[in-house]
């Protein structure tokens, strides 16, 4: 990780050195360019397993491409190329990350999988785009702007690692960290993180209690794991604060002052925290 780090700065360092104007559209442009070259590194080993035919097909409608079935089979290396190539010639950085995001998503090989990790991470770094990919405990890849400080802060990530576990409340959680990148502070944020939380809590506690409903059992639950009175009572009292936040804001559609959107990630983070804590180091009274 440092060597790579180094990388990037050393060629941060050569520009600025021979006060090369280094754009962002000419990053963009190197950056296609090197995708392309690791796809062609790729391609073959995905297409060394005959399953991965159909993958790749999947792929293609994910993208909203067409290739007919008789023409992507005879020759499925060339047609595939030529249509990421056309793709990737031509789009926005937006565009390239849901090229690549759609790709990790499918179910190739782990070994190929993180070849391709290891490859675009590069990419990314010799570029020097502002993009950042995360590889989870639990074996997914995100892809997102390394602009967000808040990503990058240990209480969303291990939040990200630990959640794997927990498909309903991982994707709410990411969703709401997606719209808070794209400036949408509205409440579908503060829904998607209340429907994390939520979604966490009735999986842990073996329920379908809404947030609201849950502080007699979270209390019991907590005290089990031999935590004290007085932070059992601080987080009860919490929830109920944060309940009652969101459903204040469900009833409206008013967009959200940013700083509260950021303490409410925050603190949704920190609540998951404590409590996927819990759970990987349980400990009984």
């Amino acid at each position: 990780m440092k060597k790579k780090n180094n990388i990037r700065d050393k060629i941060k360092n050569f520009y600025k050195r021979w006060n090369i104007k280094y754009d962002e559209e000419k990053r963009i442009e190197d950056f296609k360019n090197r995708v392309l070259s690791t796809i062609d590194m790729i391609l073959p080993l995905i297409l060394a397993k005959k399953r991965n035919l159909s993958l790749l097909k999947n792929y293609l409608k994910y993208i909203g491409v067409y290739i007919q079935n008789n023409k992507l089979f005879r020759y499925p290396e060339n047609v595939f190329r030529e249509t990421f190539e056309l793709k990737i010639k031509h789009a926005s950085l937006k565009e390239i990350m849901f090229y690549l995001q759609c790709l990790f998503d499918l179910g190739i090989d782990e070994n190929i999988k993180h070849k391709l990790y290891e490859s675009i991470k590069e990419d990314i770094d010799l570029s020097l785009i502002d993009v950042k990919i995360k590889k989870t405990k639990s074996n997914h890849y995100i892809l997102y702007p390394a602009g967000a400080k808040l990503l990058d802060e240990g209480v969303v990530n291990d939040v990200l690692d630990w959640l794997s576990d927990y498909p309903d409340s991982y994707k709410n959680f990411k969703d709401a960290l997606t719209q808070y990148e794209e400036h949408k502070y509205t409440r579908n944020i503060i829904d998607n993180l209340r429907f994390s939380l939520e979604s966490l809590l009735r999986n842990i506690l073996h329920n379908r209690k809404n947030l609201e409903n849950q502080k007699e059992l979270l209390g019991k639950y907590l005290k089990k794991k031999g935590v004290s009175k007085e932070v059992r009572e601080m987080f009860r009292q919490q929830i109920s604060y944060y309940s009652k936040y969101q459903n204040e804001h469900a009833k409206h559609n008013d967009s959200i002052q940013k700083s509260e959107i950021e303490f409410m990630i925050y603190l949704t983070g920190t609540f998951m925290r404590f409590i996927l804590t819990l759970e990987i180091n349980p400990k009984s009274s």
